[in-house]
């Protein structure tokens, strides 16, 4: 990967961590829901430092939720390796705030990248919001990127059924928010991938649209589709009115 210059302390927080055995999948590596979880939680904790956090928006009757997110993986940290994560807000882009990531050895080389796309929601109508009220606490640096792009818009696609299952949602599931977990999406999608792929191949790019929320108890029909010989799609819907929740798009390589 190409190697970027990162913002400096005004505009971006940057966190030592160890990938630890419950991040870890069953080649050491760190897992890719584990880097959707490391993602928020740097994210967060960014956001309650400069007054844009949780609680700040709460006070608002608002809270943030993740639109869309591009991550790309030239090679996955292993178990008890030490990284370097990285991430600062990127940009506005109408109803959204950008905020980017970085992920380096102790090196210094780039092992994952990625950017993210959020959207401040109204708490009691669900109804999205702009993020003007919060723009002049962000420390924005949009003149350096992690991707060359924004998180882009899925198109749906049909291609031939990898496999499909029916999922209840459960307590577990849930986050603060009493909605399903961002990153639950991509692991239900992950999860009906054939074990000798995800063994034989490496998912290099994920790009995953949250579409509409979903809650507790819901019925979910979880679908996997080959739509070429590089990527898979994953679908998340849920059965009683058809809705799209998310999409979910895998591109592999060997």
């Amino acid at each position: 990967m190409k190697k970027i210059t990162l913002p400096d302390s005004h505009y971006a927080l940057s966190k030592q961590i160890t990938i630890s055995s419950y991040h870890a999948d069953m080649d050491s590596k760190l897992t890719i829901p584990s880097i959707f979880i490391l993602c928020q939680e740097i994210a967060w904790e960014h956001a309650t430092l400069n007054g844009f956090g949780y609680k700040d928006l709460k006070v608002h009757n608002s809270f943030w939720i993740l639109s869309r997110i591009h991550i790309e993986i030239d090679e996955l940290p292993k178990w008890a390796q030490s990284v370097n994560l990285t991430s600062w807000p990127s940009g506005i882009e109408g109803p959204f705030a950008l905020r980017d990531f970085i992920l380096r050895n102790g090196a210094g080389k780039t092992l994952i990248k990625a950017t993210s796309s959020w959207v401040i929601v109204d708490a009691t109508t669900r109804r999205p919001k702009r993020p003007d009220t919060f723009k002049n606490t962000m420390p924005i640096c949009s003149d350096i990127r992690a991707t060359e792009t924004n998180a882009p818009r899925i198109r749906p696609s049909q291609g031939e059924t990898v496999a499909e299952i029916r999922h209840k949602v459960g307590i577990c599931d849930l986050d603060i928010n009493n909605h399903i977990n961002n990153v639950k999406y991509t692991e239900w999608a992950l999860n009906l991938m054939p074990y000798s792929e995800y063994k034989e191949k490496t998912v290099c790019c994920i790009d995953v649209n949250y579409l509409s929320e979903g809650f507790y108890n819901d019925i979910c029909i979880h679908k996997l589709e080959r739509t070429d010989d590089k990527c898979l799609l994953g679908s998340i819907i849920r059965e009683e009115d058809g809705k799209v929740l998310a999409l979910v798009s895998f591109t592999q390589r060997r």
